[in-house]
């Protein structure tokens, strides 16, 4: 890569490598077939009659055509200058004897533009000083005395007043230095279009891979969501194979040792009902736990805090931990799926706060500003290796509900040591028309 080349402007120039290749080499072959007529008319005397130097520089010229023909893998810039030089030879030797012939004076006003299509600007600017000269110099070869008479065995022609070369060599040279700069333009141009034509494929590129790397994400939490909620009904069918089901089969005992007793004509005390009374009661009871467990959350805005201050006091309840859940401002979420999707984040934050930080506290905050909504589960336990990779599903989950709450997450150390989980959802999906309320108390629960 050249020195301060941006990779897309090196990609181009590698294609245009490639292309200049193939090109000189298809250029010499045609030249090769097109100019072998004049040369074979030159040889077997059926053409102008000229001398011997003029054959020599003609067939010189035409052989650097062949050879440039016959050599694919040799360095195309050897290769183009090659056929440069020889129409350079070619172009002297017109303008020397034949002085009025449009080739001549055509010649040179058509090499800048291979050098410039095969070499590259730079070449393309020396090559037309080199026209430039050679438009000037070589109508005055013609006039040196006995030169032309040397390279031609026909009557030298008149030569070409001072005025007329002055004349001729400014307007070509005025055509030629022209086109040059047009030309010149044009590949800047076109140079700077393909570098922009490059870059965008490859950002183009990259975003497809980038789109392709999110959705085989999306789809692998899809699938790990998916087996969060198997294993999610597993528990609650477990519960509810372990809890109810064993409380109900404790009351249906009970109620067929009382019917045998009454079949056997012994008495009832009143007494005796209330152990199956106790029994139905915690049934009711923990089916209301479970049946909560499935749907934590109520069709109402308020019902997130609502159940994020059941979330807390549960789990002060089961494990003795010291869990503090504090609102403040407006905290409504008028949808309930995104509600959901918020209580969700809480309850895996939590889980993972007593699982594996072992700490004393864990504080739940969810609190309401002007462009959005903010929640947050913090402890004081161990905390977590950031700077491993995290492999762990919870946080891949939550990571992918906050997507779809279109928010921001990060997982970073707490003040106090342990782990704090932030979440910010804006204002667009907690609000409608991404108002607030105006609800500014703070609420405390302990």
């Amino acid at each position: 890569m050249a020195r301060g080349a941006t990779p897309e402007e090196s990609a181009v120039e590698a294609a245009a490598r490639e292309w200049r290749h193939r090109a000189v080499h298809l250029f010499a072959l045609v030249s090769a077939i097109a100019y072998l007529p004049p040369i074979v008319l030159m040889i077997t005397g059926q053409a102008q009659p000229n001398g011997w130097p003029v054959h020599v520089i003609l067939v010189g010229g035409y052989l650097s055509f062949v050879i440039c023909a016959l050599l694919p893998r040799t360095d195309y810039r050897a290769r183009a200058w090659a056929l440069l030089a020889g129409g350079y030879m070619v172009a002297l030797i017109h303008l020397v004897i034949i002085p009025h012939g449009p080739f001549g004076r055509a010649l040179p006003a058509m090499l800048p533009i291979m050098a410039f299509v095969l070499l590259g600007a730079f070449a393309g600017r020396v090559v037309t000083l080199v026209s430039i000269g050679l438009l000037l110099i070589g109508p005055l070869l013609g006039r040196v005395p006995g030169l032309v008479e040397t390279l031609t065995l026909e009557p030298a022609q008149t030569p070409l007043s001072w005025g007329i070369i002055v004349d001729q060599a400014s307007s070509l040279i005025a055509l030629l230095v022209g086109q040059m700069i047009l030309l010149d333009r044009f590949h800047a141009f076109l140079m700077r279009s393909l570098a922009g034509l490059q870059r965008e494929t490859g950002e183009r590129a990259a975003a497809y891979g980038n789109l392709e790397r999110e959705m085989r994400e999306r789809r692998r939490l899809e699938s790990e969501v998916a087996g969060a909620a198997d294993e999610e009904r597993r528990r609650l069918g477990a519960d509810l194979h372990d809890g109810v089901c064993q409380q109900l089969t404790g009351a249906l005992l009970r109620c067929e040792a009382m019917a045998r007793r009454l079949e056997r004509g012994e008495p009832l005390n009143v007494e005796e009902f209330a152990p199956l009374s106790a029994l139905l009661e915690e049934s009711i009871d923990e089916s209301r736990a479970v049946a909560k467990g499935l749907c934590p959350l109520d069709p109402d805005p308020e019902a997130l805090e609502t159940a994020l201050q059941t979330l807390s006091k549960r789990t002060r309840e089961s494990t003795g931990l010291f869990c503090q859940f504090t609102t403040a401002g407006d905290v409504r979420v008028p949808n309930p799926l995104k509600a959901q999707h918020l209580y969700r984040i809480a309850q895996e934050a939590l889980s993972n706060a007593v699982r594996h930080a072992n700490p004393t506290r864990i504080a739940v905050r969810l609190r309401g500003e002007d462009d959005g909504l903010v929640l947050e589960v913090e402890d004081n336990g161990k905390g977590m290796d950031f700077g491993a990779p995290t492999e762990g599903m919870g946080l891949r989950t939550m990571a992918y509900r906050m997507h779809l709450l279109e928010g921001e997450l990060t997982v970073t150390p707490a003040p106090t040591g342990g782990t704090r989980v932030f979440c910010r959802v804006p204002a667009s999906v907690t609000r409608p028309n991404g108002k607030p309320h105006g609800m500014e108390t703070e609420r405390h629960d302990n």
